[in-house]
């Protein structure tokens, strides 16, 4: 990290990034504070966004340098595993696709339903390979004619995830004659799978929405993340803004966090009573 950079702190501690590695979606790093209670001089932790909110979790201090950097280490090991784990499971070639492959990206046309592929140079390193490459297009401004907005929202082919990436990362609309055989099975399977009714999931970054009251305009939420240092929180949302949380409280237990759900509920709720009650004494 040069010494040019602005320091990158984690949060509101006193702990400053000396080494971060990206991989598998998340960052690891590795951080010092020198004037740490207890003389945790070093923690290592890990990072996580979803472009709306941002987490640090996992932490592990330590007061010793060279066990701190093997507990950062023995994370990044971890992941490229798990990446590696997965890559086998999936067993499809790696060959990349390129504007070969593809038709000529034209801005003047819809990609919405096309099968297309992104450019390699998008992926970060452990993911850059061809059976990644190639997604279902399913809306968003950026896949209109002409788009007024970036936003590209697809179905990978080998394993069907949903994912956001900008018009600008797209390589073009594949061509029929290059749609190999595993991504011709992939696409008949999202496709199979968006005609089936599901019950549409809410999250507040990576805590998925369990428990929530209406109090109002306001609604209370109560999500679960199991990886996160604290795996319960609860957040203050609009009825019109579905997914649109803020105020995040975290706990380490479900009761504090129920408890504190129907606290802020009956707060607000408390608020409204008032409220009413003022505005029909006038």
């Amino acid at each position: 990290m040069s010494e040019q950079n602005e320091k990158r702190m984690i949060s509101d501690t006193g702990y400053e990034v000396k080494q971060a590695f990206r991989i598998n979606g998340k960052e690891i790093l590795l951080a010092e504070d020198m004037s740490a209670k207890q003389n945790m001089f070093y923690l290592v932790c890990q990072y996580t966004e979803n472009g709306i909110l941002c987490e640090y979790s996992q932490g592990v201090g330590s007061d010793d340098y060279l066990e701190a950097l093997q507990e950062f280490t023995d994370r990044i090991g971890k992941e490229a595993a798990a990446v590696q784990a997965e890559r086998d499971a999936l067993n499809l070639p790696a060959d990349l696709f390129t504007s070969e492959h593809c038709y000529p990206h034209d801005y003047g046309e819809g990609i919405d339903g096309e099968v297309v592929a992104i450019r390699a140079d998008v992926f970060s390193p452990e993911y850059r390979r061809g059976d990644c490459q190639l997604v279902l297009v399913d809306g968003g401004n950026g896949s209109r004619a002409n788009p007024n907005g970036h936003a590209v929202y697809c179905y990978h082919l080998n394993d069907g995830k949903h994912t956001r990436f900008e018009r600008h990362d797209v390589l073009g609309v594949v061509r029929p004659e290059a749609i190999p055989d595993w991504a011709k099975e992939g696409l008949a399977r999202v496709q199979a799978e968006r005609g089936k009714p599901t019950e549409e999931k809410e999250f507040a970054g990576n805590y998925e929405i369990i428990d929530r009251i209406e109090a109002g305009q306001k609604v209370f939420a109560l999500g679960y993340c199991e990886k996160a240092a604290q795996p319960y929180g609860t957040w203050q949302g609009y009825k019109q803004s579905r997914g649109n949380f803020d105020w995040g409280h975290y706990f380490s237990d479900r009761e504090t966090a129920t408890s504190d759900l129907h606290k802020r509920a009956g707060e607000e709720q408390k608020r409204l009573d008032a409220k009413k009650r003022s505005d029909g004494a006038r």
